[in-house]
């Protein structure tokens, strides 16, 4: 599920499934997915089905957060398993990228190495203070 503009959402307007397709740009079939995923419609049963501006942005917020992964000190993101989890014993390399990041303008560093379920190569950006 993308990022989705929660910005663009009125919360004392209503939205057909069609306005909600067209206001985030997506098919109209995603819209129906969301209402048998727990979007909560105003009144069930009705045609078209009408959802208010208030429940759609927490229900999209809501979805989003359970999209988040914290990660600890040692871990990455791997984008092939979907999850956290930690690189390959010696594949771990640590690159100076020469920019400069943050209110602090911290030196940027970035970690490479192989996942340990997939081997799939992983990357992890970070700031020269939050290096193991």
């Amino acid at each position: 599920m993308p990022n989705y503009n929660l910005r663009l959402i009125r919360g004392r307007r209503s939205y057909s499934i069609t306005e909600m397709a067209n206001l985030f740009g997506v098919n109209r079939k995603t819209c129906q997915r969301w209402l048998k995923n727990g979007l909560k419609p105003i009144e069930k049963g009705t045609n078209p089905a009408l959802v208010m501006g208030e429940v759609l942005k927490g229900f999209l917020k809501e979805q989003s957060e359970k999209r988040k992964c914290e990660l600890k000190d040692s871990e990455f993101f791997c984008m092939k398993c979907h999850r956290a989890v930690r690189a390959k014993d010696g594949s771990e390399k640590v690159i100076r990228t020469g920019k400069r990041i943050g209110k602090r303008n911290e030196e940027q560093i970035k970690k490479i190495g192989i996942c340990s379920i997939c081997e799939t190569k992983i990357n992890r950006f970070l700031g020269v203070c939050q290096q193991d």
